[in-house]
């Protein structure tokens, strides 16, 4: 059986026909060369699956493998209950200090929403006790939340915060489910980014089930710390994102600040 390498190696392609492919990568093929030709726009919807069978007079099996593999590329987002769509351009986000996710997103014109999954407290592990420097089984606050940019799923995103630090947590966050109110609250009025870490992985069945990917679909993964002025740990996140969800910009040294605003929008 051809590889997908194969499909696109054109002196592979050049000794045979598009009737020689096996008939899902023939499907595949073909819907990858309109994606990049913009024949099927970013945003768009696919055709549905029997629309897609009857074009191509294949069985729903061959379509799907054809789309799976469009999916796990990132090239194709499947919305449950709604269809298969074509994924957006990345929007850019700016690794700095100054610029919070949503002022990013925002600023290119797209529209961000955020889901909050959970919110727990619980003993903080190795890892993230290490990097907020707090003793191993002391107590954090852990939000998990889901980021959408355009009503599209884009970061999966877990923050953890020492407990003894927001005893108000609950009252506050509630209002407006904003960590920049949580901070201000607290007597926090700016703070840094001390690192961001990335790299690469597959996504778990529970990630793929919330970002609408396929199981073990590349995504990219980050992990941050900030802390306030005094140099305070006051946050450890991690988060993934699908691959081509998002292109990271890391501009060189600056020494802006963030400072929570009033805003009214989510971090």
């Amino acid at each position: 059986m051809e590889s997908l390498d194969e499909v696109e190696n054109p002196d592979v392609i050049g000794s045979h026909g598009a009737s020689d492919l096996s008939p899902w990568l023939r499907i595949y093929r073909a819907l990858r060369s309109e994606i990049l030709s913009d024949d099927l726009p970013s945003g768009s919807r696919l055709p549905s699956e029997k629309q897609l069978c009857d074009r191509f007079s294949v069985t729903r099996m061959t379509v799907r493998r054809a789309l799976q593999a469009l999916q796990q590329e990132g090239m194709l987002i499947a919305r449950k209950g709604v269809g298969v769509f074509v994924r957006r351009t990345p929007p850019c986000y700016q690794i700095t200090d100054g610029n919070r996710f949503i002022d990013n997103i925002t600023a290119a014109g797209d529209t961000v929403g955020t889901t909050t999954l959970s919110i727990v407290r619980e003993r903080v592990l190795a890892e993230p006790a290490e990097a907020l420097k707090v003793p191993r089984g002391s107590r954090v606050i852990v939000i998990t939340r889901l980021r959408l940019i355009n009503n599209e799923p884009t970061f999966l995103n877990c923050k953890q915060l020492p407990a003894p630090l927001f005893p108000d947590f609950d009252a506050v966050y509630a209002k407006r489910q904003s960590v920049d109110d949580v901070y201000r609250h607290h007597g926090i009025d700016s703070y840094r980014r001390r690192e961001t870490r990335i790299t690469g992985g597959f996504a778990t069945e529970e990630e793929a089930r919330i970002l609408g990917l396929s199981v073990g679909a590349p995504l990219l993964r980050s992990r941050s710390v900030n802390e306030d002025d005094p140099g305070t740990r006051i946050e450890y996140s991690n988060g993934c994102w699908p691959l081509t969800a998002v292109e990271f910009v890391f501009p060189g040294p600056s020494e802006n600040i963030h400072q929570p605003n009033g805003s009214g929008v989510q971090e």
